[in-house]
């Protein structure tokens, strides 16, 4: 990490550099083990709209509860300190920057970010990960970042925002902009915060591509907040590219998380309606119902465009493969039928190559007699006759095993041609030769 880069954001903006008190304590009393449910309690109640809220979420549907929870020490105790905690730490830290002056749509920002984290969770229970609240906050602020990055230079951030939705890779852009990128930039921020060094990982990381069969636990709840970045529907951009090389990557990550097809395909039906509810006991605006209808509206007629641009390239592909398999079946059928004729022919040459050689030999002993002294005249023509059969069968062997594309070479063509035309001239020209009988 460039250290001067980040010294200047926090020299730029001193407020970052620490959390409210509140927190702070809260954070205290969850890393010491020494701590009770009273105790988490007391530093929550300091707050009474952060124990409110807290309170309406522990008794949201998202965590099924079977009594009424009316107290915060009943929720500690039931949902535990690290989960309370993580709740607080996440609605606070949703309050902390909407106070932040910015050009991201932030209602596209934290939908998409509570998405990711609702999607973390449930895939930090599917796979049993032992802190699946760890999880959830990793997914919330695993976009802090790009916050920080426009809080701290508004107008070049600007900048690359405006050629994201283009189609260019954000954070690449932001690595050409700044030499880093906004999940190391979030992970800094959140190391200022002290907040558990396994979260800053994981936010830290949540681009970084990994490789398959990666089955250290060391690595696993930043594969988590990966995997369900990627399986997100919400997007902070207005337009967003599926790639297929994200797709490939999504099995990667979910084999190397040992999570079944079969156990995804339903956390991903469940995350729009997930989002919406618990959206609403968090009190984090990711807009009207009929705004999400719309955006929802919007995500699938692009799917939809999708689906049906691949359909046409599975279409044109597969008249292509048709075609090269007509075009190779045709080969293979002239291939067999060259080398056919080639057999042929080369017995027929060979019969009237002895045969001459035969009829200068007999001449030679004078078995023959040629009184005009015509036969060797004629031996040679057909010596060399038998010598253009002989090249045309040389370029036959040739062709048995060309490929289309040399097929198709008009100069190789012409190359054979002129060839042949060349030998057959030399025969014309010999044959002329011959005195008439």
């Amino acid at each position: 990490m460039n250290s001067d880069f980040y010294t200047k954001i926090l020299e730029d903006h001193k407020e970052l550099s620490s959390l409210p008190q509140t927190l702070a304590e809260v954070l205290r009393v969850t890393r010491d083990d020494r701590s009770s449910a009273q105790d988490l309690a007391e530093v929550l109640m300091r707050d009474p709209a952060l124990t409110a809220k807290i309170l309406r979420v522990v008794n949201s549907p998202f965590y099924g509860m079977n009594r009424e929870i009316t107290t915060l020490t009943q929720a500690v105790v039931t949902l535990g300190i690290r989960a309370v905690s993580a709740l607080a730490l996440s609605t606070s830290i949703y309050d902390i920057t909407g106070r932040w002056q910015s050009t991201v749509d932030r209602i596209r920002f934290w939908r998409h970010s509570l998405e990711v984290a609702i999607a973390s969770r449930l895939v930090a229970d599917a796979i049993r990960y032992p802190r699946p609240e760890e999880a959830f906050v990793s997914g919330l602020l695993h976009d802090l970042g790009l916050l920080v990055l426009e809080k701290s230079f508004e107008d070049k951030f600007a900048t690359v925002w405006k050629q994201a939705p283009s189609g260019e890779e954000l954070v690449q852009l932001e690595e050409d902009t700044w030499g880093t990128n906004h999940a190391r930039v979030g992970q800094f921020l959140l190391e200022q915060w002290k907040i558990p060094s396994s979260i800053c990982e994981a936010v830290g990381q949540h681009h970084k591509n990994f490789p398959p069969d990666l089955q250290n636990p060391d690595y696993r709840l930043v594969q988590i907040v990966a995997l369900a970045n990627k399986i997100s529907k919400f997007t902070i951009a207005k337009t967003k590219q599926q790639l297929p090389h994200e797709l490939d990557y999504v099995d990667i990550l979910r084999e190397n998380l040992s999570l079944p097809t079969e156990r995804l395909k339903p956390i991903e039906e469940q995350l729009l309606s997930h989002t919406v509810e618990q959206a609403r006991f968090l009190e984090i605006d990711v807009g009207s119902p009929d705004e999400i209808l719309l955006e929802a509206n919007r995500m699938l007629y692009n799917h939809y465009n999708t689906v049906e641009n691949l359909l046409r390239e599975n279409s044109r592909m597969q008249k292509e493969i048709t075609q090269t398999q007509f075009e190779k079946a045709a080969l293979e059928s002239l291939r067999t039928i060259t080398a056919t004729f080639n057999h042929y022919i080369n017995n027929a040459a060979a019969t009237i190559l002895g045969r001459a050689q035969l009829l200068e030999l007999g001449v030679k002993r004078g078995d023959i007699v040629d009184s005009k002294n015509q036969m060797p005249l004629a031996v040679d023509v057909i010596m060399n006759g038998v010598n253009t059969i002989q090249l045309v069968l040389e370029e036959l062997k040739n062709m048995e095993s060309f490929k289309t594309t040399t097929y198709h070479d008009e100069t190789y063509i012409i190359d054979i041609e002129e060839r042949i035309k060349k030998q057959l001239e030399q025969l014309k020209e010999s044959a002329a030769s011959q005195p008439v009988p």
